[in-house]
């Protein structure tokens, strides 16, 4: 039988990437950094899970 921690081992291919920069409102910017320090993440963490949860719900309804 497989080690356990194979079965959950995970993999990730990596992917290219670009720099964007985007002007968020100040108290905008603070809450997200609330957010994210609630969530033991960081900013840039959260604006991912946001941006991509955002992005899989707008292609499923193409």
């Amino acid at each position: 039988m497989n080690n356990p921690e194979e079965e959950l081992k995970l993999h990730l291919r990596p992917r290219a990437t670009e720099t964007v920069s985007i002007k968020i409102p100040t108290d905008t910017l603070r809450s997200l950094e609330k957010v994210a320090a609630s969530q033991d993440m960081s900013l840039e963490a959260l604006l991912k899970l946001y941006i991509g949860k955002g992005l899989r719900q707008n292609l499923a309804k193409l």
